[in-house]
């Protein structure tokens, strides 16, 4: 009978284990941006992220104002010290006073790129993206994602096309 009990009790904390375990699978954590045109762009955005499980992130973003016919990268971006909060440059990022502010004056302020949110699509000739992606992420990088930004990039100045200028930027937080 204690061999038969013993069993029984093995096989409770092993499905006790697998429940759990599929629990923390389960759980969704939902963030919001609120997206702030930089460089008198016009790109207005809106944003949703969804954490699901350990390690999935989906990112959908719907966006207007976009300069047609072109790629637009976009990133979240977190300051090397993950202790401090990547925030959206103002206008004294703009250092050379050239009323632009390039990607390079707003890296003080967003930090370098933790994940890319590629492929890059192409804006139709309306000006709009409508991207949407799930991505396998480590959260060692990533987390804290609430002290994280999003940046939209590309816009031509002076006749020239610049991939990297920074048009729309926002701050990671929970949704409450």
């Amino acid at each position: 009978m204690k061999l038969f009990s013993g069993r029984i009790v093995a096989i409770i904390a092993l499905l006790t284990m697998l429940s759990t375990s599929y629990a923390s699978d389960s759980k969704e954590i939902k963030y919001r941006i609120k997206m702030n045109p930089l460089n008198h762009s016009g790109v207005e955005a809106k944003i949703k992220i969804k954490l699901k499980g350990e390690n999935t992130l989906q990112i959908e973003i719907k966006a207007t104002g976009f300069e047609p016919n072109r790629p637009h990268a976009q990133h979240i971006h977190g300051l090397s010290n993950r202790d401090l909060e990547a925030t959206c440059p103002t206008l004294s990022a703009d250092t050379n006073a050239d009323g632009i502010i390039s990607v390079g004056e707003g890296l003080p302020f967003y930090g370098p790129i933790v994940l890319p949110l590629v492929p890059f699509d192409l804006v139709g000739s309306d000006g709009k993206l409508k991207y949407k992606a799930s991505y396998t992420v480590n959260l060692n990088t990533l987390m804290p994602i609430e002290k994280r930004t999003i940046v939209l990039h590309g816009m031509t100045v002076n006749g020239v096309y610049v991939p990297s200028l920074p048009v729309a930027c926002g701050q990671i937080e929970i949704k409450d």
